[in-house]
């Protein structure tokens, strides 16, 4: 499944008194597409501009929000139609302008028919695919008539219904959309026009599933199944620019219905009317319809031709996701070490008598694992480190106690694979929104360990986590110190851990290395003593980055005949995670690996070895990386794979 938004591409020149500001892509379906890509929900858009440098901006605004932009064309001899939005300061408070002619030389880059490919969009939306649209001109309709797909409509504006019969407008839209959004403008008019007394009548003429009424600042109206529900609004905030706010708003209401799959449901309508107030309050705070989104394309005028014709593009230097995270760690880590989840760990009540299942996905399931064998060295008790699915197919009866570890709190596998257990006995390791996460799982609010704190409110963006990986560990650790030695400085250990891996390996890792890992785009990672939880972290994210393919050896494993695939696949290049001290086995296997191998060794023996490579896996990956100039943490997926990833049924 995908959000497909149709039509021809748009560039809007922002301007504030008289002086330019920049450039971004415009256009209502493509505004609701950049607002669900922020939204991580999967979305394309099938369209045209022309081949110059605003079609060029027009694009790259949208390929940046990771929307699949491989279904637009560049038309030769084509101009991208362009809008002007200036803005004026009248006494503190901004006002402003729209036109379709720039401000200063006057000229009008806008063709009225449009320009979309009918027989190559329809040929190539999937069956499952959303329609987006913005208005009912003759192509547009054709798409709408000629498809079977779910269709959504927004409809800001009622200049094209009046060159229309009343009985033309119907057929326009009447049994043909599964959401129609109109702003109140719209509405109005076409009450008056078709004769109507008031919304439920246009609703039942028209037969959507949902029609939704956008009112400004008296809030919003819901109808649907035929009946009517009205919302105040409740987030105003300071409004600087108005448009793109009903963009915004039934973006959040495409949102909540997709995670709805469109069952609509009254009683969550008011939580929909809020997400969508939340978010259109962001909108109308700043300038530009996707100001909220990304900031504005930065251009520069160039010499003898206004800036509406040709102009020089300023490209900012690109910030890589992964640094951020990485450079925020160390602060991050140690705040969650001073949050209430690190203190009721306590309230969890372990003993020598427990039977335990540690559960995480993803980078999560290296703090479940690393927690899992803390429990263990501490009570001696059978405790079981599993993905969300092996929990679901095995006897559970004799568990008495399950955390769960999701950064976000409400990671359906997690919270799917525990549904028929007893809640009061559950726990869950998050920096997720607590009440979100009782609504969602029903886990009651003293079971929830949250280590977002009001100096640690930030969270990591992107699909890999370091922070997701790293504290719930970190929070164990500690529990573990403050039985055996309440004396260790945990921050401490911390503190030059992160300091002597970020020294470390920013000298042994290099480009020559980096390019051994890649000649087969295959490396072994080596694991067992007090390294599990590092190798298993370190394979999850070079997997889910796409940066190359890793096998995991259990390292006395290796030596009954895995070998092989070391050897005739010519699949040598390794990893090796180890504790200061060398078993003899160990010896013999690294003197077999010789040198095609890194090995990263911890200073500290035990659990202390565990946690300490943990450290050094974020920055291998961080490191790998930098030396490859991508950013690990913002792979690019496949709408398949992406259908995947937010599958949300029986496991």
């Amino acid at each position: 499944m995908r959000v497909v938004g149709i039509g021809d591409l748009v560039v809007d020149y922002y301007y504030k008194d008289q002086k330019l500001l920049g450039i971004n892509g415009g256009m209502t379906s493509h505004n609701i597409i950049a607002n669900l890509a922020k939204m991580k929900i999967p979305v394309s858009v099938f369209g045209v501009c022309g081949n110059d440098i605003q079609g060029q901006i027009a694009i790259e605004s949208l390929k940046k929000l990771g929307v699949d932009i491989d279904n637009i064309k560049m038309l030769d001899n084509v101009k991208t139609r362009a809008f002007h939005v200036s803005y004026f300061d009248n006494d503190g408070k901004l006002t402003f302008i729209s036109k379709k002619r720039c401000p200063f030389c006057q000229n009008k880059k806008w063709y009225e028919e449009s320009l979309i490919d009918i027989k190559n969009i329809i040929d190539n939306i999937k069956h499952d695919d959303i329609l987006i649209f913005d208005n009912l001109n003759n192509k547009n309709q054709t798409i709408i008539d000629k498809t079977d797909n779910k269709k959504i409509i927004d409809l800001g504006q009622y200049f094209e219904f009046e060159v229309l019969s009343n009985q033309e407008i119907i057929d326009k839209l009447a049994n043909k959309f599964e959401i129609i959004n109109f702003n109140e403008r719209v509405s109005k008019y076409l009450l008056n026009r078709l004769k109507l007394k008031d919304d439920i009548e246009l609703y039942n003429l028209l037969k959507p599933k949902f029609m939704s009424i956008t009112r400004g600042e008296n809030g919003a109206t819901f109808i649907e199944s035929g009946k009517e529900y009205n919302f105040d609004l409740i987030y105003k905030g300071k409004v600087v620019d108005s448009t793109g706010a009903g963009d915004a708003f039934i973006s959040s209401i495409i949102k909540d219905a997709i995670k709805n799959n469109f069952k609509y449901n009254s009683n969550l309508f008011r939580k929909w009317y809020e997400n969508s107030n939340k978010l259109t309050s962001k909108v109308v705070s700043v300038m530009g319809a996707r100001g909220h989104i990304n900031t504005l394309f930065k251009i520069k005028k160039m010499d003898n031709c206004c800036a509406c014709d040709n102009f020089i593009y300023i490209k900012r230097k690109t910030i890589k996701r992964c640094n951020i995270n990485i450079n925020n760690l160390e602060s991050r880590i140690i705040n969650a070490l001073n949050s209430s989840a690190s203190k009721m760990v306590n309230n969890i009540g372990f003993n020598e008598n427990d039977n335990c299942l540690f559960i995480g996905t993803g980078g999560s399931y290296a703090g479940a694992y690393f927690a899992s064998k803390i429990i263990n060295l501490l009570y001696g008790c059978n405790t079981y480190a599993l993905y969300p699915r092996d929990v679901v197919y095995r006897n559970n009866q004799n568990i008495n106690k399950v955390i769960l570890f999701s950064y976000s709190g409400t990671t359906n596998d997690i919270i799917n694979s525990v549904k028929d257990f007893d809640k009061k006995n559950m726990y869950i390791i998050t920096k997720g929104d607590i009440k979100n996460i009782v609504l969602k799982t029903g886990i009651t609010k003293k079971n929830i360990l949250c280590y977002k704190t009001s100096t640690n409110k930030g969270k990591e963006r992107g699909f890999l986590s370091f922070e997701g990986a790293v504290v719930p560990a970190a929070i164990f650790l500690k529990y573990y110190y403050n039985i055996v030695d309440s004396t260790f400085d945990i921050n401490n250990f911390i503190k030059e851990s992160m300091t002597y891996w970020k020294n470390y390996l920013n000298q042994i890792l290099n480009k020559e290395i980096i390019n051994k890992m890649k000649k087969h785009n295959l490396i072994n990672i080596f694991r067992g003593d007090y390294t599990d939880s590092a190798c298993y972290d370190l394979e999850s994210k070079i997997i889910e980055s796409g940066v190359f393919n890793c096998i995991i050896h259990e390292k006395k494993n290796f030596s009954h005949g895995r070998f092989i695939n070391y050897e005739n696949l010519n699949n040598i290049y390794s990893i090796y995670f180890k504790q200061k001290s060398t078993s003899k086995y160990e010896v013999e296997l690294i003197k077999y690996l010789k040198d095609k191998n890194l090995i990263i060794e911890s200073r500290y023996n035990g659990i202390l070895a565990e946690f300490d490579l943990l450290i050094a896996s974020q920055f291998i990956v961080y490191y790998i990386g930098k030396i490859l100039d991508i950013d690990v943490s913002k792979p690019k997926y496949s709408d398949d794979a992406m259908n995947i990833y937010f599958y949300k049924g029986e496991m």
